[in-house]
């Protein structure tokens, strides 16, 4: 395996969210340039093997962020499907938050760091995983669900997905602002402004718990002062749109052909992917599942984490029991 397992250094200045600082690893790189892949493993790599041995059934999460997130988004899921007996891991994709990848970032880019996550975790056919997705997460867990079917026991999709996701306008719009860099750089100057763009992805961000808010305040602004980050929010743009407009068909096939469970999630009140667009991978085959979340926004993980989490391990029972 190109990649050894390391605690995390603590190097970035985008620090974990304090509950899981302990839970916190890289993976590194041993063959290529100086790449680590940053995730959050609700158990240690030294308990993993001793997990897997004794509790072969116990599901494994691979949880996946959206465009211009982090891990530190499924930080309340992340406790709740443990306690539910899961080993759950959420990475940074490359170049977001404290994952350091030189070079060119697409979603195959991203794909590929999932996958490496899952051989780490060992993830095998007789071990499969459940991944799940957020957004742009989605369509990465779709991707590494084609890629490697028999690592994936199921998928979950949450507010996000190919077909599906963005209306054609919604994608216009989103492709005319990948050649212009001067709004994301706007918020430097401005951090209020930066704070006020996290709005329209909650139902009611100033209903969270003040902890929570001021942990993404602080967030959002580490993610508009970083020049890598940056770049890789716009080439993971660029990549995600072309993806949309090129390969929805391809995914759409492979989606009917996947052999694993598919369970949609979605919040009601979602500004961003509205909840109407699902209909079109709901269409797909007669054995997906939808679920709406009441009450939440584009990032149920962190609104309603609770009713999040249920669903997720119900959905991984069902599928374990099948």
């Amino acid at each position: 395996m190109p990649f050894s397992t390391a605690p995390y250094s603590g190097s970035s200045p985008m620090k974990p969210w304090p509950a899981l600082a302990a839970n916190a690893f890289c993976l590194v790189n041993n063959s290529g340039p100086e790449e680590t892949i940053f995730y959050f493993d609700s158990a240690p790599p030294n308990a993993a093997a001793a997990i897997s041995a004794s509790r072969s059934s116990a599901p494994v999460f691979v949880l996946i962020h959206g465009l211009g997130d982090e891990a530190d988004s499924w930080r309340h899921l992340i406790p709740l499907l443990a306690a539910r007996g899961c080993r759950v891991l959420a990475l940074d994709l490359p170049g977001f938050g404290r994952s350091a990848a030189p070079g060119r970032i697409n979603l195959k880019r991203h794909v590929s760091a999932v996958l490496s996550l899952l051989e780490a975790a060992r993830v095998s056919a007789e071990n499969p995983a459940f991944i799940a997705g957020n957004s742009m997460g989605a369509v990465v867990a779709e991707a590494a669900a084609i890629r490697k079917p028999k690592l994936v026991k199921g998928l979950i999709l949450i507010d996000g997905s190919i077909p599906g996701g963005p209306s054609n306008p919604g994608l216009f719009v989103l492709a005319k602002l990948l050649f212009s860099r001067k709004w994301y750089r706007a918020y430097r100057e401005v951090p209020e402004r930066a704070r006020s763009s996290l709005y329209p992805y909650y139902a009611d961000f100033d209903a969270m718990p003040p902890e929570d808010k001021d942990f993404l305040r602080e967030r959002v602004m580490a993610r508009v002062e970083s020049s890598t980050q940056e770049q890789a929010f716009f080439a993971t743009q660029r990549s995600l749109v072309r993806t949309h407009i090129t390969a929805s068909r391809y995914f759409a096939r492979r989606m009917r052909k996947y052999p694993g469970k598919i369970l949609l999630l979605w919040g009601d009140l979602d500004r961003i992917i509205p909840l109407a667009t699902a209909g079109s991978f709901e269409a797909l085959r007669e054995d997906i599942e939808l679920e709406i979340i009441p009450g939440a926004g584009h990032l149920p993980q962190q609104e309603k984490p609770g009713e999040t989490a249920r669903r997720m391990a119900d959905f991984a029972e069902r599928c374990i029991g099948c």
